[in-house]
């Protein structure tokens, strides 16, 4: 259950970031606020690591180096939100995102690709993500 509410607080404050991100690209433009949006969680990620005192950080030689590409990702993500949200708003924008996080995890677990388990997708499965994608074009 606390996994649920993880994911919940996470949706949560993906939405209240792009809304915000998009204001601050508005004044400065996307990329600058992208930038601006990663320092800024950097500098309150390593406060809390510090705050707890966590010490896991010196296993970061245990990390395969593709994986450390991940914090690389967020700049085009973030760039990408917040190109959307100018674009489409944010119900759309969301909602597209929400899609193609689902159809990549799928794609990922189906493949094994990061360790992801196999996943089996039956019928009623692809129906719901076909669902889904008719929900985003009614949104448009």
């Amino acid at each position: 259950m606390r996994g649920v509410i993880y994911a919940c607080l996470g949706g949560a404050f993906l939405t209240l970031q792009g809304a915000a991100n998009a204001a601050i690209g508005s004044s400065i433009g996307s990329w600058q606020a992208a930038a601006l949006t990663q320092g800024t969680g950097f500098v309150a990620a390593f406060m809390i690591v510090w705050l707890l005192r966590d010490k896991s950080y010196k296993q970061l030689n245990k990390v395969k180096p593709v994986y450390l590409f991940g914090g690389a990702f967020a700049a085009f993500i973030l760039f990408s939100n917040i190109t959307a949200f100018h674009i489409n708003g944010a119900a759309l924008t969301v909602s597209a995102v929400l899609i193609s996080q689902i159809a990549v995890t799928v794609m990922l677990e189906k493949s094994g690709i990061f360790g992801a388990y196999s996943l089996r997708l039956g019928t009623k499965q692809w129906a719901g993500l076909g669902l889904m994608g008719i929900g985003i074009l009614c949104l448009a």
